[in-house]
């Protein structure tokens, strides 16, 4: 199920964001639910945001006009950081992209947030055409 790795790699994100550490544990998580490809999906994600994170975070400051970075909820900034390097560097249709983590927005954060985090990402599709 890539909706629960996609969660599991926010978490994990969120996580890096708060600590600078990725300890590749998910044992925390419900292995019910997750493959051994949903490990792969969800540890390429975080090592790819992580890989990415400064390029990832000076588009998203581009992008939010209202916020600077370090003002950016933290849970909102590693759906963004999750969503931007999937759009930009796997093959995952935005659309689906932008709902999952909307999906996952919802769960976590505020309903500002989720006005917040699909603006951004529907700013970033936009620059992509």
């Amino acid at each position: 199920m890539r909706g629960y790795a996609r969660e599991v790699a926010f978490c994990k994100i969120y996580t890096y964001i708060m600590s600078e550490n990725f300890d590749g544990d998910f044992s925390q998580f419900d292995a019910s639910k997750l493959t051994e490809d949903d490990i792969a999906f969800a540890t390429k994600l975080i090592e790819g945001v992580i890989e990415h994170k400064e390029e990832i975070d000076n588009t998203i400051a581009e992008l939010s006009k209202s916020f600077k970075l370090n003002r950016i909820y933290r849970l909102d900034l590693a759906i963004l950081e999750l969503a931007i390097f999937e759009m930009k560097y796997l093959d995952t249709p935005h659309p689906v992209v932008i709902n999952e983590c909307v999906t996952i927005i919802k769960e976590y954060s505020t309903e500002k947030s989720v006005n917040y985090v699909n603006g951004i990402l529907a700013q970033f599709v936009r620059g992509l055409n």
